[in-house]
């Protein structure tokens, strides 16, 4: 599957940035980038932090609104309003997605 390279705009926590050497974006890749998914899972190319002592390498993606979806982005309406969760194991051992962000998305310029 295609890889699709977009940049994930973190708008909430606002001290996001601070976090994150003073940059809210996330930049990173999917191979979801079809409306056939409702969630996209982003693959960032620089870890993020969130708390001192959470790290995270992918996110996951979905619409912040009723009635919208993610893939709007790749019909060429700049940013997409997002919500976004980070992986996270609970103190049983199990895997799960953690909502704590929200921003939006966008696919990333092709390079000159």
């Amino acid at each position: 599957m295609a890889r699709t390279r977009v940049i994930v705009h973190v708008a909430e926590p606002f001290d996001f940035a601070r976090r994150n050497g003073g940059s809210e974006e996330l930049a990173g890749w999917t191979a979801q980038a079809s409306p056939a998914y409702a969630d996209w899972v982003i693959h960032l190319d620089q870890p993020a932090h969130f708390d001192d002592d959470e790290t995270f390498d992918k996110v996951r993606i979905s619409s912040r609104y009723a009635g919208e979806v993610v893939a709007k982005v790749l019909e060429g309406f700049g940013f997409t309003a997002i919500n976004i969760s980070w992986p996270r194991v609970d103190e049983d051992g199990r895997h799960y997605w953690h909502y704590g962000m929200v921003g939006s998305v966008r696919l990333e310029p092709e390079p000159r």
